[in-house]
């Protein structure tokens, strides 16, 4: 069988390319409060974390939100497989979600992403620590060492609110939504970008 170089040094590219801008990148997603699921290519991926680097907030606002709205419609099946004890709580994120009841859902899809990662998720400073070892048990934890450091990382969804919300572009911030300082989370934008954050932890953080 003829191997195709140029098919190759494609991919070859790619993955160089990826590396380049992953260490980086992925935190600059979750900066934006995006996050990737399984189901983005990686070639995409790097776009996303590049139009991240380059503070495209718009053209990462549109592509989010239009991806994660088609993808709400179809994720059930994935969360049924690895997280079947949390498909009741999803599905009535879910259901808030489509009834346009973005507090409720918004709060309920952190709550679950949080619960998959044993409740290690949203650590701050040094207690992050606490987060590094859970992950370290996953399957999967050294593989995607890269990918896992956009949830290693201090970024807007776990920063002590409301003292270090000013230093990211995302205005979804657990602490803020969980203990009440932020009353006007309750968005599409926001809902999507918590729904986001659940499907990376479904897909990424392997566990119960």
């Amino acid at each position: 069988m003829k191997i195709d170089e140029a098919l190759l040094k494609k991919m070859s590219e790619g993955i160089l390319r990826f590396g380049a801008v992953s260490e980086v990148g992925f935190k600059k997603l979750a900066d934006f409060g995006w996050y990737v699921d399984a189901h983005i290519s990686l070639g995409y991926t790097t776009s996303l974390m590049e139009k991240a680097m380059e503070g495209d907030v718009e053209f990462l606002n549109n592509f989010f939100i239009d991806y994660y709205q088609k993808a709400i419609k179809q994720r059930i099946s994935s969360f049924k497989l690895k997280h079947n004890a949390r498909l009741d709580i999803i599905k009535e994120a879910i259901d808030c979600h489509n009834e346009k009841k973005y507090y409720a859902s918004t709060i309920l899809f952190l709550s679950q992403a949080d619960g998959m990662c044993g409740g290690y998720l949203f650590k701050g400073g040094n207690r992050k620590q606490e987060l590094k070892k859970y992950l370290a048990t996953s399957e999967y934890g050294s593989f995607f060492l890269l990918l896992l450091n956009s949830i290693n990382q201090k970024s807007a969804i776990d920063s002590f609110y409301p003292e270090e919300s000013g230093d990211y572009e995302s205005d979804l911030n657990r602490h803020g939504v969980i203990h009440g300082y932020n009353t006007s989370f309750g968005t599409k934008e926001n809902s999507l970008k918590a729904f986001s954050l659940l499907c990376f932890v479904n897909d990424f953080v392997d566990r119960y």
